[in-house]
């Protein structure tokens, strides 16, 4: 707010970066074989469209082929003129497979799809028996510490808050408390940069994982492109980097991890006035990146 100082203990909606923690979560509960990667996800969904060619797996590496519900113009213009709207799960499915088509062959190929982090927390849920938010707190966020962390589906967030700004419906406005239902299991997350900047090398070591299921979390998937920056569970995987780049309801930001360097940058920004600026938080990150680490570069 004007006047507010920004301070790095102010909550933030971390969008995509929470994929880093259902990643962590997942692999954790695959170690207890509570469920399988291999598993067809038939056996808790099946009704779904292509539920029997579906595992686990392919829809935490998003190359089950299921479409991005967030692409659709129908919706985005459903979420710009009432972004206080709370979508349901059930919409938001509805819409990425009431074509009744896929955008490809399960297994064949890779794309970023806000729906199959969906339908991953459908059968998660169904296998554990277990919320999603009980399986954060208990997988990672207690272990970890992570006391300012916290999952949120509500316009609601804990003081003290930074405010967002946003251009999105054409007139420069507060987005703080717009309701983040829309992006469901992809951004369902608040934080402050200093959790995250614990959470970047606990999750980057895979402190909280075997080595073999860290490894399993991070590797090449099937049907991703077979050299460069890749997505893995939900995250880009890139010359050592590990990170993603939110970009939800006036916040942006990033959060990445070397490896190599054992380095972790967290930057969280809002909107500025001029809507051409689209992603100022990963413009920064990406400076940083040059001029924390010039040996390694994203190489995106």
């Amino acid at each position: 707010m004007a006047g507010v100082p920004a301070t790095t203990e102010m909550t933030v909606r971390i969008g995509g970066v929470s994929q880093l923690f259902f990643g962590t979560m997942l692999m954790r509960v695959v170690e207890r074989e509570e469920i399988a990667l291999d598993d067809k996800i038939s056996t808790w969904l099946p009704d779904l469209l292509a539920a029997d060619k579906v595992t686990v797996g392919m829809l935490a590496n998003n190359t089950a082929g299921y479409k991005d519900f967030v692409r659709d113009e129908g919706f985005q213009k459903q979420v710009t003129e009432a972004p206080f709207r709370t979508f349901t799960r059930e919409e938001l499915i509805a819409i990425s497979v009431g074509g009744n088509e896929l955008n490809f062959e399960p297994g064949t190929a890779q794309a970023y799809s806000h729906t199959e982090f969906i339908l991953l927390r459908e059968v998660l849920e169904k296998a554990t028996g277990r919320s999603i938010e009980e399986l954060y707190q208990t997988e990672v966020l207690d272990p970890l510490g992570l006391t300012r962390t916290g999952y949120q589906t509500t316009p609601e967030l804990p003081a003290p808050v930074l405010h967002a700004f946003s251009s999105d419906r054409a007139v420069y406005e507060d987005s703080t408390f717009w309701n983040p239902s829309w992006a469901s299991d992809s951004g369902p997350l608040y934080s402050t940069l200093g959790d995250q900047g614990k959470w970047g090398p606990a999750f980057g070591q895979g402190r909280l994982l075997t080595p073999a299921a860290f490894v399993q979390l991070t590797k090449r998937p099937d049907g991703a492109p077979p050299t460069g920056p890749y997505f893995a569970t939900g995250f880009v995987v890139s010359n050592g980097w590990y990170f993603h780049n939110p970009n939800f309801n006036g916040y942006t930001g990033a959060l990445g991890y070397n490896s190599d360097l054992d380095m972790t940058i967290v930057v969280y920004a809002t909107q500025p006035e001029d809507p051409k600026v689209v992603h100022p938080g990963f413009e920064v990150f990406k400076g940083l990146v040059e001029e924390f680490a010039p040996n390694h570069p994203l190489g995106i």
